[in-house]
């Protein structure tokens, strides 16, 4: 229904009475809402302007009486800070105080005749003593009654002048009395030596400002203080202070608070730095002109309504025959043609539904790429269930059949080789092997129905099917044509694959199994080289490694790293290679085997500090399993090469020769009870250079080595001899049979029971 709506849309607006009508709808609707926005934006604005301008006045001369009270009271603070009874009493000895003060105090008095100050205070920095107009004896700070004073004396180190309201006595008190305080300071030679508090009564101060009730007048500090009113405010302090936020520094502006429209005005004093704010209520003086907007907004939406009902109305006819060509697109019937003048609308309109469709097809024929390579991998990692396997193997493979499918797995041979003697740049390979993508699909989609996945930057999986429906695959004329691929891809892209051909499988179930086996059968390469195709046969997993041939073979390649050359090395690897191509074991188990060996060839490198071949800069194991058997042997023997070479120049070394004593002395002495202590006597040194230089040499702690040489002594003996377990025991070093049993176990998961029946030779 949604692409009929478009439809019936594209009618409605090619039609020329109907575009009229959407026309003169939406200009008589946007005149009416521009009418009225200017008009109430206009009515607003003067009303501000005319409401602004009386209250901006007042305070402004409320402002003006405040700043002379201030100029006056800072007059009077001058005057004491500078004069004589002042300073004989701040410079005075302190036995002279109390009679200095008595002269200050009747000076202060003098001053605190003035109806509008309470009371005058002089500080002494110094002595921390206090003079007020009020008391005719010098006091100390603390046996001063009034103290609320005492929080900005720190502050008028940086402060010329500071003017502060404060309460004297308990705020919650009905008797207390609000002060504003203005501080001076009393400079000696650039240092403050005194200060001068000038209290000026709270309640006299403000009866002389002009009150408005309607539109009460707040008063805030510097720090965001309420310093007037003083009991109560008409609106929530945290409502005032978003009103402050809004205006700024404008002088006037319009607010919201609590869901109610204010003109808030506001001027600052350059005395006192004080903010005055008063907000006037707007909702009621803009009662009228609101009513007028709305009204005439519901006029506009009134005009859009009946454009809608005359369009509708007008068109209704036209909407049928689209509704029966929607009837017969979704029955996938043919239209009939007919002498109707709207036929080659309706052509039109059918010509752009199939576009649309074709459109959208080829968007997700772009994309089905990408959605089957990831339900591939889905499938491979069973991370899919059984339902969902079906269902979307039936979306993103629409056009195939039922039929058996085969997994093959394609490998680049040599890569890293390839990569750094192609001379390509990363995005020209990552081309290359599009171009590759590209010759499979070629050479292949004539008989065979394809897809490629890529698994990572060596390997790709195809899935294949044939197209000769109801017949099963043939996997030797698939074995025929992939070989023509792999020749074709060598000619054009000097690139060298080798391919796995997994078993038919009745289903995409079944493809996880057969890609298992396309993978066990390309390990064959391992004997057969690169270059060929492989198809998979039970033989072609082979026997795996027999652990006691691993054991061999492992202990004779690293004795041979002890040999004076690397001669022997590479005679073991030699003959190790032939042996492994003669028995033709499973190749998982030579690869798992070879990088074994890789791995003790590393450790020893880094044990013994020898120069790490440039092979093992960038190897992996993943790298490894992409080998033939002759690049295999050839990197054993390059990395074998190295260590022998470096054990050869280590074996110069002291600590090696110290090491080679002490191993010595422990195979000799294995049927004693020695340890490290008994080691170090032995050659002279202490337990710390013994145990660091044998661990550093070997690997192992001296306690690890001799246990191991233990258990390895008793192997032998229960393997070749019928002597008691305890007897046993003792002969290789263990007083008590339970620890040699538990020591036995730790080491070869076994106890020495078991292990004599399993490797008994007598």
């Amino acid at each position: 229904m949604n692409n009929l709506f478009w439809v019936k849309a594209k009618i409605l607006f090619s039609n020329k009475q109907t575009k009229l009508i959407i026309y003169l709808t939406f200009f008589v609707s946007l005149f009416i809402t521009s009418v009225g926005i200017f008009l109430y934006e206009n009515y607003k604005s003067i009303l501000d302007k005319d409401l602004n301008q009386p209250y901006t006045e007042l305070l402004q001369i409320n402002l003006g009486v405040t700043n002379r009270a201030f100029r006056e009271a800072d007059d009077q603070a001058v005057k004491v800070s500078f004069h004589s009874s002042t300073l004989n009493y701040i410079h005075g000895e302190l036995a002279a105080k109390q009679k200095d003060a008595a002269v200050l105090s009747s000076y202060l008095n003098t001053i605190a005749l003035n109806e509008d100050i309470h009371s005058v205070y002089v500080l002494d920095l110094k002595n921390k003593l206090i003079v007020s107009d009020k008391s005719a004896q010098s006091l100390d700070w603390a046996s001063y009654p009034d103290q609320s004073w005492a929080a900005w004396v720190e502050t008028m180190k940086t402060k010329p002048l500071l003017i502060k309201r404060r309460s004297l006595g308990n705020i919650n008190n009905p008797e207390s009395v609000e002060l504003i305080s203005l501080y001076r300071p009393i400079l000696a030679d650039h240092e403050l030596i005194g200060i001068v508090i000038v209290n000026v009564d709270y309640d006299r101060f403000f009866s002389k400002i002009y009150p408005q009730i309607e539109t009460p007048q707040y008063i805030f500090s510097l720090e965001g203080e309420v310093i007037y009113p003083k009991l109560r405010t008409e609106l929530p302090l945290e409502e005032l202070y978003k009103a402050v936020e809004m205006l700024g520094v404008r002088p006037f502006g319009e607010v919201k608070l609590e869901g109610q429209s204010y003109l808030g005005n506001q001027a600052f004093s350059d005395m006192t730095g004080w903010r005055w704010v008063s907000l006037i209520p707007l909702d009621e003086l803009l009662k009228n002109v609101k009513l007028v907007r709305d009204l005439v907004f519901m006029l506009s939406l009134a005009s859009i309504v009946v454009g809608c009902a005359a369009i509708f109305f007008y068109n209704f006819a036209a909407f049928k025959p689209i509704k029966r060509i929607w009837q017969l697109l979704a029955t996938n019937n043919s239209v009939s043609s007919g002498p109707d003048s709207d036929l080659y609308d309706l052509e039109a309109v059918v010509k752009n539904l199939l576009k649309e469709f074709d459109s959208t097809s080829s968007v997700a024929e772009r994309s089905l790429p990408e959605l089957r390579s990831k339900y591939i991998q889905d499938v491979l990692m069973s991370r899919i269930g059984s339902k969902e396997l079906r269902d979307k193997w039936e979306t993103y493979f629409a056009q195939w059949t039922k039929d058996q499918l085969i997994a093959v797995a394609v490998s680049i041979n040599r890569y890293s080789e390839w990569f750094s003697t192609s001379g390509y740049s990363e995005e020209d390979q990552l081309l290359l092997k599009y171009a590759l993508v590209n010759i499979m699909s070629e050479l292949l989609e004539t008989k065979w129905r394809m897809h490629c996945v890529q698994l990572d930057k060596e390997n790709l999986m195809l899935v294949i099917q044939s197209r000769e429906s109801g017949r099963p695959a043939s996997e030797e004329l698939l074995q025929e044509d992939l070989s023509a691929m792999m020749k074709t891809a060598m000619k054009y892209l000097k690139m060298s694959l080798s391919v796995g051909i997994g078993q038919p499988c009745e289903s995409v179930a079944g493809l996880h199994d057969s890609f298992e086996e396309a993978k066990a059968a390309l390990a064959s390469r391992l004997y057969e080289g690169y270059g060929r195709t492989f198809r998979f046969t039970e033989a072609t997993r082979g026997e795996r490694l027999l652990d006691t041939d691993a054991d061999a073979w492992k202990a004779e390649i690293m004795e041979s790293l002890e040999s004076k050359d690397d001669s022997i090395s590479n005679q073991v690897l030699g003959r190790w290679a032939a042996w492994v191509r003669e028995q033709r074991s499973a190749p998982e188990s030579i690869y798992t085997f070879a990088n074994e060996r890789i791995g003790d060839f590393s450790r020893i490198i880094a044990l013994r500090g020898i120069s790490r071949p440039a092979m093992l800069d960038n190897y992996t194991e993943h790298q490894l399993r992409m080998m033939d058997l002759d690049d295999l042997h050839q990197l054993l023997l390059h990395v074998a090469e190295a260590v022998v070479s470096g054990i050869q120049l280590h074996k110069a070394t002291k600590e090696y020769h110290l090491a080679q004593r002490i191993t010595r002395f422990m195979e000799e002495h294995l049927h004693e009870q020695i340890g490290l202590q008994e080691v170090a006597d032995f050659m002279n040194l202490s337990t710390s250079s013994v145990s660091s230089v044998f661990k550093m040499e070997t690997g192992s702690t001296v306690y690890e080595s001799l246990t191991k040489m233990r258990i390895d002594q008793a192997c032998k003996l229960l393997s070749t001899t019928d002597r008691k377990i305890a007897d046993i025991a003792q002969q290789v070093g263990y007083q008590n049979e339970n620890s040699f049993i538990r020591s036995f176990r730790k080491l070869k998961s076994v106890t020495p029971g078991k292990y004599r029946e399993a490797n008994k030779q007598y």
